[in-house]
């Protein structure tokens, strides 16, 4: 045993001294070899080519890290392209260039970690060859001072305190700096020519990479910390598209435009920093544009350094901005155009009227407005903009995009269509403020349809029933001091006829410190059903006499050439005027003497009213148990009808339903009561399909349109859990309706009283029962 421990120990003590003095590692063996590449730094110096570029560097804080390490990607221009620079800028050396300028021209000449000509073209998260051609650069905007004397067109501004506002103009944004690589154009299909459109001095050849307008005279040279690109010409950081608006170059040739854009924006706080100048703290805001799901006013912020659509926040493409003169704008409003009817200057639109006017103007990608896409070029609505090359007077590219100035305005389908007086014309923005809540504008700008609108001015919601209630009729208030017809973000309704009175007031309360959310969703959802009364997916011919369905549902009937009638209306022998026809591209815009009204009554209401044809039927569904009492009001609702749907009713008269007690189909219903309990559930039972039977799952006035095979109410067996209807083929003429059961071949024709119009039924008399 302790021959064994010696051994251990010996061994041990053979181990430390070959640790110690047996394994040092060989000098010359690990040394750095003498050929790896130096650092950035030192490959521009050994390069001989890049002297200016080095003394400029040599100004900032960015020559260590150059020197040192890190990873960096450096696009450097040549001494001849400093040299082209100064005699450009009428500078004899570079130590006339202020260090200032110094600075933004090396913080936008480097971009962080190294990317070689095809990983340039990734996507920073994703490794997609061709897909991108931008990378943030060292450059962020410096701050601006405002004076608000200068912004008094922009949002809220009537809120901001008089005086100067620090402003973070970049929002904490890196500008990019832009390039083109072969297998970038080819992923996308971007020309050549649209290369040279966009860069009239340039050329493009295969194999070729530009930065801007600049020739990359030398690709991926490799240093130990990263790559660099000698460049042809020298770069100041570039402008936004918003900046651009503004360069000196142009004078005040877009200043319109500019104006414009900024009638969407508003200041917002961002943050408190210490001024290292003057030692003291600011407050710094952000310039911010109207844009995404909140303020759906503009496509995109064409001050933005990133590219909207890319939610991950990588930089794929850049957008496209078409830019009216000043001299286009106001040729446009001060000529014969239908806005130039409704405002006599663009600081008199409202808003969503502005968005849209100058939405044919932007462009989801710089490519829309180039060359190989003119006569396809799509603006971001997907609408088809008439550009031309020769609308072009100026053109740039942009960091975040290609701005391209035009002499001319470009129009979209938004005011030339059947939405185009609502947008316009302010007296009747409640109406347009229900059509955008129904989110049915977009459709009404179609010109794949034609639609008549019979138009609601803000001053005829007045004493109108309610479209949900038996009872009630609602006013929407134009007289209380908040009321702007410009802003109608909030509503206020009167509302009369409540059952127990103890909600007659009106919605929301004008008092109330903040609008009730219940009220504000009442009182939309009442004016959209009214206005859904209004609109129709067809020409209507006033001189045809005849019916037309509204989006409600509903039927409108139009007579006498002028003259229009909701249910409402031929129950109180009343009717609505047009007083004036606006002609669009897609249909016709009413403007009427009053609103069309619903029918007042639901079905059992109106046949009440007409009690001496159908007292019998009435009788029927009475013992029927077919109704609901609608708590204060004598009227009621059918309870095997979801009202949801429309229906036509072929409701049989008194003497009809004498013919059907007579033959046996249902008993007399006064002496249901009287029966035994038996007896008495097989006649409630019959009594119900009788009723059944009369109801058509179609609404079907005697309008010589409507004609087809459609079920009753009415089944008598179930196939896989589905109830089989009976069905009646449909003969419609405009005097007449007649239906023939396919199953039996009995046929019924409507009477001498046609088109009864109850809430979403149609009635007809007929003089004999449905078998």
């Amino acid at each position: 045993m302790v021959q064994k421990m010696k051994h251990r120990n010996g061994i041990i003590i053979l181990f430390i001294i070959m640790a110690t003095f047996g394994c040092k590692p060989d000098p010359l063996e690990y040394a750095r070899p003498d050929n790896l590449a130096g650092t950035i730094y030192q490959q521009l110096e050994s390069m001989g080519n890049f002297t200016y570029y080095l003394q400029a560097l040599d100004q900032t804080a960015y020559k260590e890290p150059l020197v040192k390490g890190g990873s960096w990607t450096v696009f450097a221009p040549t001494d001849e392209a400093f040299e082209a620079y100064m005699t450009a800028e009428g500078i004899s050396s570079i130590e006339s260039i202020s260090p200032e300028k110094i600075l933004d021209i090396v913080e936008y000449s480097i971009i962080i970690d190294g990317w070689n000509t095809t990983t340039l073209t990734y996507f920073p998260n994703r490794f997609y060859l061709g897909q991108s051609f931008r990378r943030r650069t060292q450059y962020q905007r410096p701050n601006r001072t405002y004076n608000t004397d200068t912004l008094q067109h922009i949002l809220d501004w009537d809120k901001l305190e008089p005086g100067q506002y620090v402003v973070e103009e970049s929002n904490g944004r890196l500008k990019t700096t832009n390039y083109f690589i072969q297998s970038y154009l080819d992923t996308w299909d971007v020309q050549h020519s649209d290369y040279e459109f966009m860069f009239p001095d340039e050329t493009f050849n295969d194999g070729e990479m530009k930065v801007f307008g600049a020739n990359v005279t030398e690709q991926n040279i490799v240093a130990e910390n990263g790559i660099i690109y000698a460049l042809d010409k020298v770069f100041e950081p570039k402008k936004s598209m918003y900046e651009n608006l503004s360069s000196p170059e142009y004078g005040d040739k877009y200043s319109g435009f500019k104006r414009i854009l900024e009638r969407f924006a508003y200041l917002r706080y961002n943050r408190d920093e210490l001024n290292e100048e003057t030692g003291e703290t600011e407050q710094i805001y952000r310039f911010v544009f109207s844009t995404g799901i909140e303020n759906d006013y503009l496509p995109f912020n064409v001050a933005d350094e990133n590219y909207a659509t890319n939610i991950d926040g990588t930089l794929a493409q850049a957008w496209g901005l078409l830019v009216p003169t000043n001299e286009a704008l106001e040729s446009y409003l001060t000529s014969n155009s239908i806005l130039g009817e409704f405002y006599s200057s663009y600081d008199e639109m409202p808003l969503d009227v502005l968005g849209k006017f100058i939405s044919p103007f932007f462009f989801n990608d710089y490519w829309d407005i180039c060359p190989s896409y003119f006569g396809q070029s799509y603006d971001t609505s997907l609408g088809l903009v008439d550009y031309k090359a020769e609308d072009v007077v100026d053109k740039k590219f942009c960091s975040n995009g290609f701005f391209v100035g035009v002499n001319t305005v470009y129009t979209n389908n938004s005011f030339g269509t059947i939405m185009g007086p609502l947008l316009l014309d302010p007296n009747y923005s409640i109406m347009l403020q229900a059509v955008q809540d129904l989110r049915i504008d977009t459709a009404l700008q179609s010109n794949a349809v034609r639609f008549s609108i019979l138009g609601v001015r803000n001053d005829q919601f007045v004493d109108i029933a309610d479209p949900n209630s038996a009872t009630r009729r609602i006013t929407v208030r134009t007289d209380l001091d908040s009321y702007d017809p410009t802003d109608v973000s909030v509503i206020y309704m009167d509302v009369e006829g409540d059952p127990v009175g103890a909600n007659n007031r009106t919605y929301p309360d004008p008092d109330a410190t903040s609008p009730s959310a219940a009220d504000i969703a009442y009182v939309r959802k009442t004016i959209a059903d009214i206005v859904l009364n209004q609109i129709v997916d067809e020409d209507i011919d006033f001189n045809a006499n005849n019916y037309y369905q509204a989006r409600s549902g509903e039927f409108i009937y139009a007579s006498a050439g002028n003259l229009a009638q909701g249910g409402g209306d031929i129950q109180d022998m009343e009717s609505a005027q047009v007083e004036n026809i606006q002609v669009t591209d897609n249909g016709n815009f009413y403007e009427m003497s009053a609103i069309i009204d619903m029918p007042l009554n639901f079905t059992y209401g109106t046949l009440v009213e007409n009690s001496a044809n159908f007292s019998s039927f009435i009788e029927v569904l009475e013992s029927a148990d077919a109704l609901i009492t609608i708590v204060g009001s004598e009227d009621k609702l059918i309870n095997f009808l979801n009202l949801q749907r429309t229906f036509t009713l072929f409701a049989p008269n008194n003497s009809a339903v004498a013919q059907a007690i007579s033959d046996g189909v249902i008993v007399d219903p006064s002496i249901v009561n009287g029966l035994d309990d038996l007896d008495k559930a097989i006649a409630k039972r019959d009594l119900l399909n009788f009723a059944k039977k009369h109801f058509i799952q179609q609404s079907l006035p005697t309008d010589g349109k409507i004609t087809g095979t459609f079920p009753s109410m009415y089944y008598s067996k179930i196939v896989d859990f589905a109830p089989v209807y009976d069905q009646f083929s449909v003969v419609n003429t405009t005097t007449s309706v007649s239906i023939t059961n396919e199953e039996t071949g009995d046929t019924v024709t409507t009477g001498s009283m046609t088109n009864i119009l109850s809430k979403r039924i149609i009635i007809h008399e007929t003089n004999n029962y449905i078998k």
